[in-house]
């Protein structure tokens, strides 16, 4: 097939061209709508790709244009932030829209839709899942590789019908995972149940077209597993998904886990990474949580070097508490790293903990004063991460002493 892809972002605009044409796909790529008009009569696409940014004509009238030819497939590609100009493109004949950046596994799940039968959706049906799909990427904020591979595997999983296990730490947002893989699922449209809706009734839905989402599976019984894999099992019942807050072989080593329901659903495994793995997450998850609470409020960047140093082993829903108390707590329209500091080192940070414990700097007999200085600086910097207010507070020293030392002993990080 042949695909023309029309995107002034050289960087989205290349990768889709060299993943298109790895498929097989005959490819061009051009930056505006003009070249992109010059274009089409010669080459005749069977599919084209719209960024909503491009210059040189109105984009919306271009994919409502493209879309009245029969046998040709448009799709619409918006920045993150403006997905609601890929709904509105859906509504003038788009049928579905990537975003940017533009990741291999989302490019795989565009070919994998392509190459299936898309008549057997109807528009309002696809309309909905682009819906689930616009706000799962508004829900679900993130743009590490850690965190794009695993909502590109949550997509991929939600097009089967399979059960589904989800593995991750307390706090990685498993419930909202649940709740946008029963969204983006053929069964979107039926009940979303979570097992705390069915205690004290004593069974299992018999039947139905929904979704059931039963966390910390590793905490029930043996029995109970068992009689779960059952269920399951069984043909005409909700879809599961399943969550553990721990490894699954972990679990299974401790005897907390069925052996026969983890095998039951290990090909439907999503890993959700933790916080700390997903670097500069924390910035964008911070500056969200924070304009929910208080809009007109930002962070000092030191209280940003703080957050990101910090190990999060509350994860997401840790991260949330923290901005909420501080955004309450802020005095002015900043939020500073003194207060950032304080609501981290408190008992409740305390209590959840996980830091691995810092360095030990060994030091020669007859090593200067100024070269042992130079060197706890060194170390405790690179254990912060690079956060000066962290090497501040784990030295005792003030956040004044530690610029000046850095700059005297050049350890710029």
């Amino acid at each position: 097939m042949r695909t023309l892809v029309i995107d002034p972002a050289p960087e989205s605009r290349d990768a889709l061209r060299r993943a298109l044409s790895a498929a097989g796909e005959q490819v061009r790529g051009v930056e505006n709508l003009a070249e992109a008009q010059r274009m089409l009569p010669e080459f005749g696409p069977d599919i084209v790709i719209v960024a909503l940014d491009s210059p040189g004509g109105d984009p919306f009238e271009f994919l409502e244009e493209q879309s009245r030819h029969e046998d040709r497939s448009v799709f619409a590609m918006a920045d993150s932030e403006a997905l609601e100009s890929g709904v509105s493109a859906m509504e003038r004949g788009a049928e579905d829209f990537l975003w940017r950046p533009v990741s291999d596994a989302r490019i795989a799940l565009l070919l994998s839709r392509l190459a299936g039968d898309r008549d057997r959706e109807t528009r309002a049906e696809r309309i909905r899942v682009a819906l689930v799909r616009a706000e799962m990427a508004a829900a679900l904020v993130g743009q590490s590789p850690r965190w794009q591979s695993a909502l590109a595997a949550i997509e991929h999983a939600a097009a089967g019908g399979s059960p589904i296990l989800l593995t991750g730490e307390a706090g990685t947002e498993q419930e909202e995972i649940a709740r946008v893989l029963h969204g983006l699922s053929s069964r979107g449209s039926g009940t979303f149940l979570k097992m705390a809706d069915l205690e004290g009734t004593g069974a299992l839905p018999t039947a139905g077209q929904g979704t059931l989402f039963l966390p910390s599976v590793e905490r029930r019984s043996i029995p109970d597993q068992q009689a779960l894999l059952e269920w399951i099992e069984r043909p005409g019942r909700f879809r599961a998904v399943l969550a553990v807050n721990e490894s699954p072989e972990e679990a299974l080593a401790a005897g907390k886990l069925f052996p026969e329901l983890y095998d039951a659903l290990r090909d439907g495994t999503v890993n959700l990474p933790p916080l700390r793995e997903r670097g500069d997450d924390v910035d964008l998850l911070a500056f969200r949580f924070l304009a929910e609470r208080d809009p007109s409020l930002t962070f000092d960047p030191e209280s940003l070097d703080a957050l990101r140093a910090h190990d999060w082993p509350g994860n997401v829903r840790e991260l949330k508490d923290v901005v909420r108390r501080a955004a309450a707590l802020a005095d002015g329209d900043v939020v500073g790293p003194t207060l950032v500091l304080s609501l981290l080192a408190g008992p409740r940070a305390r209590r959840r903990s996980r830091r691995k414990k810092p360095p030990v700097v060994k030091i020669a007999v007859g090593a200067s004063l100024a070269d042992v200085e130079r060197r706890l600086i060194q170390k405790t910097l690179e254990f912060a991460r690079g956060s000066k207010p962290k090497t501040a507070e784990l030295l005792k020293l003030s956040l004044k002493t530690i610029y000046n030392k850095i700059k005297e002993y050049g350890l710029e990080h």
